[in-house]
């Protein structure tokens, strides 16, 4: 059999090895990066593409739908499928599937610290860090996978017996083209479930389940739902009873997280008391409201995995009313205006700093936000020019709303080029104070 991957970042590297410990006869194109070596096509190269004749090719997530090789592949018929599905193939152990808009990655790691907690191998993976199709080399009774919608966008078969879409916000369009795309695509996660598997809902979200699997809802609006939760807790009504009311977790939508991964739990028969006592141990990931430092009773927060603007309005709303926000936006524009949350900005915001080459259209959508919006060129100018509105007791808050664009590759890049800075300009702040 003659598969072809294209893209060869991390995921890519890892469907590469699978196919060929599994013995297939594998070529790699990536029009992005040179590659040497048999069968790696690079740059210029990866046009060599368009001359094989593949049963089968794996994308990677970076890959969008119009890519020309897509298209040649659509044209021909040759099946596309995703790294996700790859690694579903050679998968023991029972896969839980996470997907949402925000709040993933996080859910991810509860969950695995909840099945662990509990005795069981758990390995937590997918868009999550590792991908599906390295972890199926280790061995595991769950296989917690983080799943994108590029990732969902090209499975065949991937039926996981847990899966949930923890919500459903403004997001990469660019890749999908339309919000009913990107709404399609999470809806794949359930679309193998029998009725002997699980899926998990928010009730707040207004698309209509259309799977076989067994459903639950978890709703902040009605205490009779398998699940409910608001900013005090999570009360389980389904499968056991459980109630939560303490977690190391910092953010205004945390309790959300806390209430899928619960029924979650509940689901792989993990004891109540095991998922309450790693939820109140557990605290935020590296990049989402993590606290960085503290220069003159100014605190600063590293939220950069806030790339649209549902993440910055959680990030805002995670902080007490009488806590002043100076608030950083920034990155490149994903289409949703940031006009969006000017009622928030106006009743939250004390001070707003917009910082990279989108800065100019967020200003524009900002116009009629007082005071003026101060723009920076780069993340060094938008951290002092953030201390220099603030006062003491205030918090500067990072939370771009927008993706990670030039010099930074991703959100970890620009989260950590943040943090960098800020602990820069606190030593020569130190060092030559101000005033």
């Amino acid at each position: 059999m003659l598969v072809g991957v294209v893209g060869f970042g991390k995921s890519g590297q890892a469907a590469y090895r699978l196919l060929k410990d599994r013995g297939f006869d594998v070529y790699v194109f990536d029009d992005r990066v040179e590659l040497n070596g048999d069968g790696l096509f690079g740059k210029d190269r990866a046009d060599r593409f368009f001359d094989i004749e593949f049963d089968e090719v794996v994308l990677s997530p970076g890959i969008k739908p119009y890519h020309p090789f897509v298209k040649h592949c659509i044209e021909r018929r040759i099946r596309i499928i995703s790294e996700l599905e790859l690694g579903y193939r050679y998968a023991k152990g029972e896969i839980i599937a996470i997907t949402g808009t925000n709040g993933k990655s996080t859910t991810v790691a509860l969950v695995e610290r909840i099945l662990k907690g509990s005795s069981r191998k758990a390995l937590a993976c997918g868009n999550y860090g590792l991908p599906l199709s390295e972890a199926v080399f280790f061995d595991a009774d769950y296989y917690v996978v983080e799943a994108s919608s590029y990732q969902l966008e090209f499975i065949d078969g991937f039926r996981p017996h847990i899966a949930a879409i923890l919500n459903i916000a403004f997001d990469h369009l660019g890749w999908h083209g339309s919000m009913d795309n990107y709404i399609e695509a999470k809806k794949k996660i359930y679309k193998n479930q029998t009725n002997r598997d699980f899926f998990i809902k928010n009730d707040s979200d207004g698309y209509s389940f259309d799977g076989k699997a067994e459903l639950f809802l978890v709703s902040s609006k009605s205490r009779d739902a398998d699940c409910f939760y608001n900013r005090d807790g999570v009360v389980v009504n389904r499968p056991d009873r459980l109630k939560i009311d303490k977690t190391g977790l910092f953010g205004s939508k945390v309790f959300e997280n806390v209430a899928f991964a619960s029924v979650i739990g509940l689901l792989c028969g993990v004891q109540g008391k095991i998922i309450k006592e790693v939820v109140g141990a557990m605290s935020n990931l590296d990049h989402r409201i993590e606290f960085v430092d503290e220069i003159e009773g100014v605190k600063f927060y590293n939220d950069s995995k806030a790339t649209n603007l549902d993440a910055v309005e959680a990030a805002i709303n995670s902080f007490d009313e009488d806590v002043g926000i100076v608030l950083i936006l920034g990155g490149k524009h994903k289409g949703e205006p940031y006009s969006k949350l000017l009622p928030l900005f106006e009743k939250r915001v004390k001070a707003i700093v917009v910082y990279g080459d989108d800065r100019k259209l967020i200003l524009t959508e900002l116009e009629k936000f007082l005071p003026i919006p101060l723009p920076a060129l780069n993340i060094w100018g938008a951290v002092r020019a953030a201390f220099e509105v603030a006062a003491k007791g205030d918090v500067v808050l990072f939370s771009p709303g927008g993706s990670s664009c030039g010099p930074y590759k991703n959100f970890e890049e620009r989260g950590e080029a943040f943090k960098e800075e800020v602990k820069k300009f606190k030593k020569e702040y130190e060092e030559v104070p101000l005033v």
